[in-house]
């Protein structure tokens, strides 16, 4: 599985970044500026479209065979491997670099708001929150991962993300243009899964394949949404969140062994 460790989040990587230009496109040339309405029939829609079931069927395909092929070892430390530059230091910038852009959303936000939305500050205070438990999830788990505070750690990136998700629908719930919306929404539906399935790995409760197609549909998802009109914290947020699928990926493809 080492072949595979590789490729496979390269390959989300690289149909990624397609999906991320072709979505470009379509915000440029499918939308009308005025109204916001996209043309109907528009070519790069169903390329967009093609590519994005192209990919999840590919996905889906090679995440079931590996999973009836191979299991993973036991526990999260043998799953995903603790060696000290994953853990603690490359997870540990990334859940900086996240701490960081919340805390630049705040500034943001505070200065264009002379009080900003309950919502907001919920948003802005799990998604603090979330960054902090990824470096310290990491520290604990490359210290000792029997501790009991991995438990906790390993849930609220999951949380954060359900959250994110009714955020995002009490947004667009009148919003008839699901087209503008629609890969946010699955950027972050798949990345709470990526979570759910990592935090399984503590529990006791591994499921590779699943897992795997997670992180493959986050690395997919996460970098279309990055051409979405949205703030350039947010999009670091979204940033940090491929970078953690890309790397449980290619780790958990690594160490899994054959049946």
């Amino acid at each position: 599985m080492r072949i595979a460790a590789f490729l496979m989040p390269f390959f989300a990587l690289f149909a990624g970044g397609f999906g991320f230009v072709l979505r470009r496109l379509e915000l440029r040339y499918v939308f009308d500026s005025a109204t916001g309405l996209p043309q109907r029939g528009a070519p790069i829609t169903y390329t967009l479209i093609g590519l994005t079931v192209l990919f999840i069927i590919i996905s889906l395909v090679f995440t079931i065979v590996t999973a009836s092929r191979n299991k993973s070892p036991a526990g999260f430390e043998n799953a995903f491997g603790t060696d000290p530059l994953t853990y603690p230091v490359i997870l540990s910038v990334i859940g900086a670099i996240w701490l960081a852009a919340t805390v630049f959303y705040f500034l943001d936000m505070r200065s264009d708001y002379t009080r900003i939305p309950i919502s907001e500050m919920l948003f802005m205070a799990m998604s603090a929150l979330s960054a902090v438990s990824a470096g310290f999830f990491a520290v604990e788990m490359y210290q000792d991962p029997r501790r009991k505070s991995v438990y906790a750690l390993s849930i609220v990136p999951t949380l954060f993300m359900c959250f994110w998700l009714v955020l995002l629908y009490n947004e667009n719930a009148s919003n008839p243009i699901l087209l503008s919306y629609a890969y946010i929404c699955l950027a972050i539906i798949a990345s709470a899964m990526g979570f759910y399935y990592t935090s399984g790995f503590v529990y006791g409760k591994p499921a590779p394949g699943r897992a795997a197609f997670a992180y493959l549909t986050a690395i997919f998802f996460c970098f279309i949404t990055l051409a979405d009109p949205h703030h350039m914290m947010i999009r670091v947020v979204f940033v940090a969140v491929l970078a953690i699928n890309v790397l449980y990926c290619f780790k958990l493809l690594r160490n899994l062994q054959a049946k």
